[in-house]
């Protein structure tokens, strides 16, 4: 047989130019978030059907699509073609097959593949997924990523893949700087780069450049394709940045827009849609829709899982399904493996405390959690939605001013116009309750 080659140098078991060919075009989609890696991934399954790495790649763009029984399907007929025809792969491919569908606990596996074969992004991306949901070891956070990362960066500094990757990595390490740099170079060389484009909102959504990500994201809406993943997902964002305008029903338009679970059906629709109508409730809004969220919580709730997806749900059915909510805190407490159970299950509490009306007991369970509450998993800004609800609670439970401390001690970290009027009114509230 003779193998192909990507970019990256690296063989591919297959003598077939054109199932190659469709292959490498679909990594490349895959890695810039586009929904059309599917199609890529297929077409290249259906020209070569052993070649096992599409087979993969088709089961982690299906699962990217939220279509979980198709990407188990496909998963497992890389793995039987792992098994049955281990003289049809390179070391590296056996490997990759290995790592995504049975991943090791923590990280030394994947560093130690990738130090051989720092070109291959599918298991970087992988591990990076299970590093921001904290499916691995407490204690690996999302710089981890930057480390599985350093070798790559080392031997492909200007690849548009890789900077797409570590563009979030870098913010979420506190690495401004670094993240806008990252973005900038992966937009430049891959303009429909979705990865690079998230790396880029975050990092203006926590310098504080609103008005900049409003006319970035309006712009990109309005000349990219819509089949991402992360479609929904930026659309959150875009949603964020008229509630820190102090926008209500802008943000409500655009949740009808794009997040209501009516109108999207994407992964990120049930944490997109709950953080943003759970903001706008903390906010004073009222009379917001509710079920159409509870409704999808409560079908999706059963399954395996992350700490950040079942936060959300509990914030839907903590108004909408107390029995769904008591369940979901039920199957937490009888974790035993995850090193983020009782970091969950306490804000799990707190919600569902703060949805009865018993906001002391709110703040207590999540108060006790508050400095680990990146182990909830997700960015910092996902994580933000914790930090409100223990803030709502002190102040509806009578301490607006441990509140506003929170808040101020945020806003060390983020510049948030948001949180500016939210601060005024705790310490106006503990004013008038002192005198």
């Amino acid at each position: 047989m003779t193998l192909q080659t990507d970019r990256y140098g690296q063989t591919v078991s297959t003598d077939d130019p054109q199932a190659a060919a469709a292959y490498f075009e679909a990594v490349d989609e895959f890695l810039a978030l586009d929904d059309s890696a599917v199609d890529g991934f297929d077409r290249a399954v259906t020209l070569d059907p052993g070649l096992a790495v599409a087979h993969l790649g088709l089961g982690l763009s299906l699962a990217s699509a939220g279509r979980d029984a198709e990407a188990r399907e496909a998963f497992t007929a890389a793995v039987r073609l792992r098994r049955e025809r281990p003289d049809r792969l390179t070391a590296r491919e056996a490997r990759q097959i290995d790592l995504v569908t049975a991943p090791p606990a923590h990280l030394a596996a994947f560093a130690e593949h990738l130090d051989r074969h720092p070109g291959d992004l599918l298991v970087l991306g992988f591990a990076a997924g299970l590093l921001s949901t904290r499916r691995i070891a407490a204690g690996t956070g999302r710089d981890g990523v930057l480390g599985l990362a350093a070798r790559s960066s080392a031997a492909f500094p200007d690849d548009w893949a890789l900077a797409g990757i570590c563009s979030l990595e870098f913010e979420e390490a506190w690495q401004f700087a670094a993240a806008e740099t990252a973005a900038e170079l992966s937009l430049r060389d891959r303009p429909d780069n979705r990865a690079a484009c998230h790396g880029y909102v975050h990092v203006l959504h926590e310098t504080g450049r609103i008005a900049t990500a409003e006319s970035f994201l309006a712009g990109w809406f309005d000349t990219r394709h819509p089949r991402s993943p992360l479609q929904t997902h930026l659309r959150w964002h875009h949603t964020l940045v008229a509630l820190e305008n102090d926008d209500a029903d802008l943000g409500l338009h655009r949740y009808h827009a794009a997040l209501d679970p009516r109108v999207s059906n994407r992964r990120t629709t049930l944490v997109d849609s709950a953080a943003v109508l759970w903001r706008l409730r903390i906010d004073g809004r009222q009379d917001l829709p509710w079920s159409p969220v509870a409704e999808l919580a409560r079908t999706q709730v059963g399954a395996a899982r992350t700490g950040l997806f079942d936060v959300h749900a509990a914030l839907a059915l903590a108004l909408a399904d107390r029995a769904a909510l008591d369940t979901l805190r039920a199957a937490w407490r009888a974790e035993t493996a995850r090193p983020n159970r009782d970091v969950v299950l306490a804000v799990l509490d707190g919600v569902a405390a703060h949805g009865e009306g018993r906001y002391d007991e709110a703040a207590q369970h999540i108060g006790g959690v508050l400095s680990a509450v990146s182990l909830v998993g997700g960015s910092r800004l996902q994580q933000d939605i914790v930090v409100d609800t223990l803030c709502d609670a002190l102040a509806r439970s009578g301490d607006p001013a441990r509140a506003a401390d929170i808040l101020e001690d945020r806003k060390r970290r983020r510049r948030s116009r948001r949180d500016e009027r939210w601060i005024a009114a705790l310490r106006a509230q503990s004013t008038a309750a002192d005198r």
